[in-house]
C-alpha cells in the first residue's frame, strides 16, 4: 500500500517499512460506517503489504477522532445497529490483528472509539495536548469499557465511563495507562523513533512476536508462555533467527576483547 489517499484516510510510506495512517474525516475525524470500512481495509492491506514492518496511526489537524459521527446514532435500531456495529468491531479488531506492530500517535482528543482506536494499539505515544474521553453515556450510547481496561485499572476506567468526562494525557499517564507523553511539536518524531527501531528488524520475527502477544494476552502465565515457546521454535528455523544470533554473538565477542 503506497501514498493512498481514500475519503477519510490517508496512507502513506515516508520511510521504507514504515507506513503512517492518518485519519482525515472533516474537522474531528469523526467515524462514520465508511470510515470503518476503510479503516478495516487499511489495515488488511498492511497486514499483506511485504514491505510494510511498523504502522503509525495518527489524526489528521487538532483532533486524532473525535469518536462516531452521532448522525448515523439518530436513525439506528436493534436491526441497523448490529450491521454497524459489527463494521466498528471489524474495523477496530483489524488494528489489533494487523500482523504488524501499530503505534497510536495521539495528536488530540481521542474520544469514544477514537480511545477504542488508541487502546487498539501496539504502543502508545501521546501529545501533550491529547485528552482521552468515554463520551458515551452523555450521548445516549454504550461501548468503550472494555477496550478502556486493556489501558486502565478497573476503576479508572469506570470513573472515565460514569462521569464521561474527559482527562488529559498526564492523568492518564498517572492511572496507569502505558503510554509515552511528549511535547506536541515532538510527536510524530518520538513516534518514528520508535517506528524505525521496530522496522529495523526481521519482518517474519516480527510477524511472529505480534501473533504470539495477542494469542497469549488473554492466557494465563502456563498456557501464555507454552504458546510464547511455540512461536519461539517457528522463529528458530528461519534464517533471519541464525543471523540475529550471529550478530549477537559477534558483537558480545568483540566487546570483550575490548
Amino acid at each position: 500500500m503506497r501514498n493512498v489517499v481514500l475519503e477519510g484516510i490517508a496512507v502513506t510510506v515516508p520511510e521504507p517499512g514504515i507506513a503512517v495512517v492518518e485519519l482525515a474525516r472533516g474537522k474531528v475525524n469523526a467515524l462514520d460506517s465508511s470510515m470503518y470500512e476503510q479503516i478495516a481495509s487499511v489495515f488488511d492491506a498492511l497486514s499483506d503489504d511485504a514491505d510494510i514492518k511498523v504502522a503509525v496511526l495518527t489524526g489528521r489537524g487538532r483532533t486524532f477522532c473525535a469518536g462516531n459521527d452521532l448522525n448515523e446514532f439518530r436513525t439506528m435500531d436493534a436491526t441497523s445497529g448490529e450491521v454497524q456495529m459489527r463494521g466498528v468491531r471489524r474495523a477496530i479488531f483489524n488494528v489489533i490483528d494487523c500482523s504488524v506492530p501499530v503505534i497510536g500517535a495521539i495528536n488530540g482528543p481521542a474520544l469514544g472509539s477514537g480511545f477504542g482506536l488508541t487502546a487498539a494499539c501496539d504502543l502508545v505515544v501521546a501529545s501533550e495536548k491529547a485528552t482521552f474521553g468515554l463520551p458515551e453515556m452523555n450521548v445516549g450510547v454504550l461501548g468503550g469499557g472494555r477496550f478502556t481496561a486493556r489501558m486502565l485499572p478497573q476503576q479508572a476506567m469506570r470513573r472515565m465511563f460514569f462521569t464521561a468526562e474527559a482527562v488529559d494525557a498526564a492523568t492518564l499517564q498517572s492511572w496507569g495507562a502505558p503510554i509515552e507523553v511528549v511535547p506536541h511539536e515532538s510527536l510524530i518524531d518520538f513516534a518514528f523513533a520508535r517506528a524505525r527501531s521496530i522496522a529495523a528488524k526481521s519482518r517474519y520475527a516480527i510477524m511472529l512476536a505480534k501473533q504470539s502477544l495477542n494469542g497469549c494476552e488473554g492466557l494465563d502465565l502456563k498456557r501464555g508462555y507454552e504458546l510464547e515457546q511455540t512461536f519461539t521454535v517457528r522463529l528458530s528455523e528461519h534464517p533471519d533467527s541464525k543471523t540475529a544470533i550471529e550478530k549477537t554473538v559477534a558483537d558480545m565477542a568483540a566487546k570483550a576483547d575490548k
